[in-house]
């Protein structure tokens, strides 16, 4: 792929240079921090605010649950933030003629669109690294010590399944020319991609599985393994790339 270190130093320096990287490491981190808060605070919260909740027996809070309620409020996040944050990736660049003064060098389009996807999903790893430091400091400092182990491996496949999310906005931001319609799209596919994983078997080879092994893994729970999803989501962002590569080519840049 020709001039892919010029361009990803490019790109990088995109990520730097526009605050994408402190926008989203900021989003992650606080969410990071919220969640054990709001785990181990929320009944005291909930009587201070003047509601009788006695009637109701509320377990204490626990660092699975903790834990397990970061990932929920880092997925539903992480998933907005990256169609913001890619749908403009190569639809924007198109738009204001960037892309045509790239693509006019001695660079491939391969790289253009890899350099893209690499930067964009450093930047989202970064964000999930502090928000899970945030998330398991403190779940060990207000409930109690948790599954580190699992919860590194949660936090991996939650990336994974967030690149996954990347590589879809970033094929249909090669499709279309305007950044909200790439987004659009990218959301519509996404959610049906969620619905077909409460299709019994279908849902097991879906991306969307990923989150609920991750879940099992900082239960320290031995099942809940699909290791098949993982590769399917791992064929589908090779295979994104190479889509979005293709259709870049064979668009009026």
């Amino acid at each position: 792929m020709n001039g892919f270190n010029t361009l990803m130093k490019k790109e990088w320096r995109e990520q730097v240079r526009t605050f994408r990287l402190l926008i989203v490491g900021g989003v992650f981190l606080f969410f990071g921090l919220l969640t054990p808060v709001m785990t181990r605070y929320l009944p005291e919260i909930i009587k201070l605010a003047g509601e009788d909740i006695s009637f109701i027996e509320i377990p204490p809070p626990t660092a699975v649950q903790a834990l397990v309620e970061y990932s929920a409020t880092a997925l539903q996040m992480g998933l907005l933030v990256a169609i913001l944050v890619t749908m403009s990736a190569i639809a924007g660049e198109r738009s204001r003629g960037t892309a045509l003064m790239t693509l006019s060098k001695p660079v491939s389009t391969g790289a253009f669109v890899t350099a893209k996807l690499m930067a964009i999903s450093f930047t989202f790893i970064i964000g999930l690294v502090l928000g899970g430091i945030g998330a398991f400091g403190y779940t060990w400092m207000l409930i109690e010590e948790g599954n580190l182990a699992g919860f590194i491996g949660q936090t991996a496949l939650l990336s994974v399944y967030l690149i996954f999310c990347i590589t879809t906005t970033l094929v249909f931001s090669a499709v279309f020319r305007n950044s909200l319609a790439a987004g659009g799209v990218a959301i519509g596919v996404l959610l049906v991609g969620a619905g077909l994983g409460a299709v019994p078997w279908v849902g097991r080879v879906m991306p969307g599985s990923l989150t609920s092994w991750g879940n099992h893994l900082v239960a320290g729970e031995s099942g809940g393994a699909e290791w098949l999803a993982l590769g399917v989501t791992l064929v589908l962002i090779v295979g994104g790339a190479y889509l979005a590569t293709r259709i870049l080519k064979g668009k009026e840049i």
